[in-house]
């Protein structure tokens, strides 16, 4: 072979090595960071693709920028490494954002001090444009403007999201997953099969909550069981020593934990009772479901939980005793004959007290 012909030769390998390569269009993400310390480690994790780490930054003088290059478009979260360099949201597991990642400048303000910031996206490319304006509406107007979205063909990416959002209606998922072009099907082929694989399992987690709410003893009327676990300086509390307690008249007992939304939710109303109430006769009793335990006693120190808490591994006793498959659980025992009054979820415990102790 000549020197030529060998020139030849390469040239001809090189560009049918390229052309086997995907094509790579260059895509920026910045923005600012409010609640977020400076220096922190930021990273960019792709839900489409596994959840491998696509991009890492730092936080300088609270902004951000990342420079990457991605073949197709993909829906991706950013996080800050460490969740403890987060000020807000600590128990969000440093999550700030979700957004699409696509050619363009992809602008991204997080205010991690609102908790509703976190679901309003990114602006500056199409996909996220669409995602943040249906995300900002007004949920009544939401179901048409993802019609819009899923309907043009700039945007319709979005089926992807929006599928997730029918959990309990595999019918209704697939059949906007269907509305996806073939190349499209194609490209996302193996997300879609994760996809369809979790929108069954969590219908099928679906249906034993909703047998399990419906098989759920109510234990209004019948007398309290006893326990007896830790509080946060270590020191065991039996419950029926603080219902035999002659200042007690009433006890709130509190089935929680720190990662559960709903029960964090519920906490200033138990502190309003607590402050209105506890010279009344009112103690409350707060059973946690944390692994952590130096993570939990945090929160109760930081949130002013000035009442009893204690901790209680998800494999102990007391969950059985009293039924409990889901969280936040409430139940109000009256102190003189020991008797549970109230067993709900959320109930409203104002209106309830105030009726009690006058």
């Amino acid at each position: 072979m000549n020197g030529k012909t060998l020139f030849t030769f390469f040239v001809s390998l090189l560009t049918g090595i390229s052309a086997c390569q995907p094509h790579l269009e260059s895509c920026t993400v910045k923005g600012t960071v409010q609640g977020v310390k400076d220096g922190a480690e930021l990273v960019l994790q792709d839900e489409w693709n596994e959840w491998k780490t696509i991009s890492t930054t730092t936080v300088e003088n609270g902004t951000f920028e990342f420079q990457t290059r991605i073949a197709t478009p993909t829906h991706v979260y950013l996080y800050a490494s460490n969740p403890d360099d987060v000020f807000a949201n600590l128990y969000d597991g440093g999550q700030l954002k979700d957004f699409f990642l696509e050619a363009g400048t992809i602008i991204v303000d997080v205010h991690a001090e609102d908790e509703y910031d976190m679901g309003t996206g990114a602006t500056g490319t199409a996909l996220n444009d669409a995602y943040h304006k249906i995300m900002a509406a007004d949920p009544d107007a939401r179901e048409a403007l993802w019609e819009e979205a899923i309907g043009d063909e700039r945007t319709n990416l979005l089926a992807l999201v929006r599928a997730d959002d029918y959990p309990d209606d595999l019918a209704r998922a697939s059949e906007t997953i269907d509305r996806l072009s073939p190349d499209q099907a194609k490209t996302y082929k193996r997300y879609i099969s994760t996809l369809k694989k979790n929108l069954v399992r969590r219908a099928e987690a679906a249906e034993r909550r909703n047998k399990a709410l419906e098989e759920e003893v109510n234990l209004v009327g019948q007398r309290y069981i006893d326990m007896e676990y830790r509080n946060v300086d270590d020191v065991p509390v039996r419950l029926s020593a603080v219902i035999d307690n002659p200042d007690n008249r009433y006890v709130i007992l509190d089935f929680w934990a720190t990662w559960c939304l709903p029960c964090v939710k519920s906490i200033p109303g138990l502190k309003e009772v607590y402050a209105k109430y506890h010279d009344k006769g009112l103690e409350i009793y707060s059973i946690s479901q944390d692994s952590k335990a130096e993570e939990w006693k945090s929160y109760v120190d930081e949130n002013g939980m000035s009442w009893i808490n204690v901790l209680a591994s998800t494999d102990s006793k007391v969950y059985k005793d009293y039924g409990i498959e889901f969280i936040p659980r409430v139940f109000l025992i009256d102190c003189q004959t020991g008797e549970i009054l109230v067993h709900e979820s959320q109930p409203d415990l104002d209106a309830i007290l105030s009726g009690l102790l006058q």
